[in-house]
């Protein structure tokens, strides 16, 4: 019997979790979190979404803290929910019968990287394990005959920060890595904090502002124009009442007349200025009263979103510089938000060389940018180097703790 390959991107924000399943492959995807509702239930991973109609008041534990996860005694308890959802009816997940390809952020920590390499190992008792950067494994999952896997600039822009990552032959070039420390929650933070000023206070309603975000925020083309133009871009939320909605939704043109006592939420320029932090990433000072009159911050030079991305393709080797910007492709739940790809092509076009072809890619072949890192670790087990770069559980109790960081730890070959 050949092995089964699991991989797992282990996102902070959902866990994207499957087995390689040739062409029927395709991830389950776990609200990475611990939430505890009103009523005092707790609920791991997705079970809170079936447990209850009211996410009001609901409060999340997260393993990570910026980024890294840093507690393993809140992920496993995920992990095992998680092992239960993709288990088939007949048989269990058996990890000692199990290839484990496993994302990490880049740079984390090389104590926390050992606490994962012992849980994966030492608690579950996986036969083999390879473990990587979720961009890294982009390049898997393109399609060639668009974008070339041996000069791919990933820009992963997830829940806790944007990574911005030059992958040369498929490879790491960590001398070009450079991270942007704005993502999904940082947006979700400045959305709930400019909403609880100006409209109501939601601040207990975490599940309610990341709804709210994604069904309204967009990156405007022209900031300036936008922002002269506010009145006509608003657009009308509806709260949820927990009798006819539990999540709330937009205003369309097709939307039936509303009850009287309907609580709207009328949204203007918050759908584009917040996003904008990408871009003018002073926006965050100033929504927050003790930064917003200091000096000091208000003018130092922040690098944005495109600063980041010119830094790093420059950083790499010369010849590669044209074929990198030509290759740019989006992964991440946060690069979802409406207008993302062409206003970073916009802004990438004015600042680098006339001359040179700059494209960015979003989805390809109905794959999604949050699940594209995912697919990529299911091409790579298809592949022969899979063996190469493997780490069993043998050779890690025969050479120590140390063995996995020394195979999968960040340096440039």
């Amino acid at each position: 019997m050949s092995k089964q390959h699991l991989i797992i991107d282990n996102g902070a924000y959902n866990i994207k979790a499957g087995f390689n399943q040739g062409t029927d492959s395709s991830p389950h995807k776990i609200f990475n979190a611990i939430t505890r509702t009103k009523d005092g239930l707790i609920h791991f991973g997705n079970q809170f979404k079936s447990h209850t109609n009211n996410f009001s008041g609901i409060q999340i534990k997260r393993p990570f803290e910026q980024g890294h996860l840093t507690s393993w005694e809140t992920e496993k308890p995920i992990w095992d929910y998680t092992f239960d959802e993709i288990s088939s009816p007949t048989k269990e997940v058996d990890p000692s019968e199990i290839h484990l390809t496993l994302t990490e952020t880049p740079y984390q920590l090389p104590q926390l990287s050992s606490n994962t390499d012992q849980i994966v190992f030492e608690e579950y008792g996986f036969s083999e394990y390879y473990r990587c950067t979720a961009p890294s494994l982009v390049p898997f999952s393109v399609d060639p005959a668009e974008v070339s896997p041996d000069f791919t600039l990933v820009i992963d822009a997830g829940f806790n920060s944007t990574w911005i990552m030059p992958m040369l032959y498929q490879k790491v070039h960590w001398e070009g890595v450079r991270k942007l420390p704005i993502g999904g929650s940082l947006i979700n933070g400045l959305l709930k904090e400019v909403i609880s000023f100006r409209h109501y206070d939601i601040s207990a309603d975490p599940i309610l502002i990341n709804t709210i975000k994604e069904s309204t925020c967009f990156l405007a083309t022209d900031f300036n124009e936008a922002l002269k133009k506010k009145a006509q871009l608003g657009c009308q939320f509806v709260l949820p009442d927990f009798k006819t909605t539990t999540t709330g939704y937009v205003v369309g043109p097709d939307t039936p007349p509303l009850p009287a006592d309907t609580q709207l939420l009328t949204l203007y320029d918050e759908r584009f200025t917040v996003p904008e932090s990408f871009y003018h990433p002073e926006i965050i000072f100033d929504s927050n009263g003790s930064t917003a009159s200091n000096s000091t911050l208000q003018a130092a030079p922040f690098k944005n979103l495109t600063d980041l991305v010119v830094s790093s393709i420059m950083s790499c080797p010369e010849v590669t510089r044209p074929l990198l910007s030509a290759n740019i492709v989006l992964v991440g739940g946060t690069t979802n938000i409406l207008n993302f790809k062409n206003r970073l092509l916009s802004e990438l076009r004015r600042e680098l060389p006339s001359n040179w072809r700059v494209q960015v890619h979003e989805k390809q072949n109905g794959i999604s940018q949050d699940e594209r890192s995912w697919y990529g670790g299911v091409s790579l087990t298809n592949q022969d180097i899979i063996r190469e770069i493997t780490v069993s559980k043998k050779e890690y109790f025969e050479h120590g703790s140390n063995w996995c960081q020394n195979q999968f730890g960040f340096k440039n070959l």
